[in-house]
């Protein structure tokens, strides 16, 4: 049995010629950052990326997705005393 193309889902940018993912922890926006200490990486989209600088618990290590991850690094620089990624 092959594989189902629809359901194989890579996780590739549309710059890689895929789909964007989809944020794991709502389940139904766009991710605009991944999450680099975890393995695999977790996607995060900008409202949920945004309630975890909130709640104190920043993503640090991460890797831009789409352009909308500069407003998740402003976010991050205006309310979290944690230091930015490099890259």
């Amino acid at each position: 049995m092959g594989l189902h193309p629809v359901r194989l889902d890579l996780g590739l940018s549309e710059q890689e010629g895929g789909s964007m993912p989809i944020c794991a922890e709502c389940c139904t926006a766009d991710a605009v950052i991944e999450d680099l200490d975890v393995d695999p990486p977790r996607p995060w989209c900008l409202g949920c990326a945004t309630a975890l600088v909130a709640a104190g618990d920043p993503v640090i290590n991460y890797r831009a997705l789409t352009a909308s991850a500069a407003d998740y690094s402003r976010t991050l620089t205006a309310r979290s005393t944690a230091t930015l990624p490099f890259g």
